[in-house]
C-alpha cells in the first residue's frame, strides 16, 4: 500500500484527467435539476439550511412539482453511470501501464496510447465478469435465500434469524467483492505479462485472489480504513460550512472536491498496490524498456 501511495502521487497528472472526467459526467447528470432547485430555494426563507442539510418536505415538494425534471435527471444519471463504467475501462489501461512503468523506473509517456490499446480488451473483461456477478447473485440471494426461508421458519429466537440474514448479506458482499478483485488483478496480470487473452487474465486473477487471500484482504482492509478516515475528516468540516452565501457555497464545493480527490487518490493507490502486489507474489520480472523490446540481442 505504501508503494501504491507513492506511485499514485508520482502520476498525479492521471488523477487530474480522471477528476475532470468525473466532474464532466457529474455535471451533465445533475444539469436538469439545477434550475428547478434554484427556483425552489429562491422562494424559501431558510435557503441556507436547505442547501446544507437534507430536508424531506422540501425534497418531496420539489420532486412532485418538477416531476419531468426529476425524470430527466434520473435518465441522465443512468447514462452517466454507464459512461462512467466505460471511462473506467478507458483510464484503467493507461493508468496501470503508467504505474507499471513507474515501478520499472521508466517515464510516463504512453498514457493515452495505452488507454486506446487496452480499452476494448478491458471492456471485454468487464463483460466476462458480468456472468460471475450474476452467479453470485443467484447463489446467495436466490438459492441460499430460498433455503434460508425454510430454515427461518424453524428458528424461534429472532436474534438468531437476524444473525442468519446478516450473515447472508455479508457473504454476498464478500463474494461480490471477490469478483471485483479478480477483475482488478486480471487487469494487473494483462498489463504485467502483456497477455491479450482476457479470459486467461480473468482466470489468473481468480487464481491469485484464491491463492493469496490474506495478502489481498490486508491490502483491501488498508484501503477501506483510509477511505473511512477521509470520510470522518470530511464530515465535520462539511457540517461547519454555511452555504447561505456565495462564499459558503464555493467553500462547500471546494471541500467536496477535496474529498473526491482524496478518494480518487486512495482508489488509484489501491490499483497501483494491486499491480505491485501481483508482480511481487507472482515473481514477475520487470519488462524491458520499449527501446529494448524491439532490439535483437547481440
Amino acid at each position: 500500500m505504501t508503494e501504491g501511495l507513492s506511485i499514485a502521487a508520482r502520476n498525479a497528472r492521471i488523477l487530474g484527467w480522471m477528476l475532470l472526467a468525473n466532474l464532466a459526467l457529474s455535471a451533465a447528470a445533475v444539469a436538469p435539476m439545477l434550475r428547478p432547485m434554484d427556483d425552489t430555494t429562491a422562494r424559501q426563507a431558510d435557503a441556507g439550511r436547505l442547501l446544507s442539510a437534507f430536508d424531506m418536505s422540501w425534497w418531496v415538494d420539489l420532486t412532485t412539482s418538477r416531476a419531468e425534471a426529476v425524470a430527466a435527471t434520473l435518465a441522465s444519471i443512468s447514462a452517466a453511470a454507464f459512461l462512467s463504467v466505460l471511462a473506467g475501462c478507458w483510464f484503467a489501461g493507461g493508468a496501470l501501464q503508467a504505474y507499471s512503468d513507474t515501478l520499472d523506473g521508466l517515464p510516463m509517456d504512453r498514457f493515452m496510447t495505452s488507454c486506446r490499446r487496452w480499452f476494448g480488451r478491458f471492456v471485454w473483461l468487464l463483460a466476462l465478469t458480468l456472468p460471475l456477478y450474476w452467479l453470485v447473485h443467484r447463489m446467495v440471494n436466490t438459492w441460499l435465500g430460498s433455503a434460508m426461508n425454510g430454515w427461518l421458519d424453524a428458528v424461534e429466537d429472532e436474534r438468531t434469524g437476524l444473525a442468519m440474514m446478516w450473515g447472508r448479506s455479508l457473504l454476498f458482499l464478500i463474494l461480490f467483492d471477490l469478483v471485483t478483485l479478480a477483475g482488478d488483478y486480471a487487469r494487473a496480470h494483462a498489463i504485467l505479462t502483456a497477455d491479450r487473452s482476457m479470459l486467461a487474465a480473468l482466470a489468473a486473477g481468480l487464481r491469485f485472489v484464491l491463492a493469496h487471500p490474506v495478502r489481498v484482504l490486508l491490502l483491501e482492509s488498508q484501503v477501506f480504513l483510509m477511505q473511512a478516515a477521509a470520510l470522518v475528516l470530511f464530515l465535520p468540516v462539511d457540517a461547519l460550512l454555511a452555504r447561505g452565501s456565495p462564499a459558503g457555497v464555493i467553500a462547500g464545493f471546494l471541500a467536496g472536491q477535496l474529498f473526491v480527490v482524496a478518494r480518487l487518490y486512495l482508489r488509484e493507490s489501491a490499483r497501483a498496490g494491486h499491480l505491485s502486489l501481483y508482480r511481487e507474489m507472482a515473481g514477475l520480472r520487470p519488462l524491458p524498456a520499449p527501446a529494448e523490446r524491439t532490439t535483437a540481442p547481440a
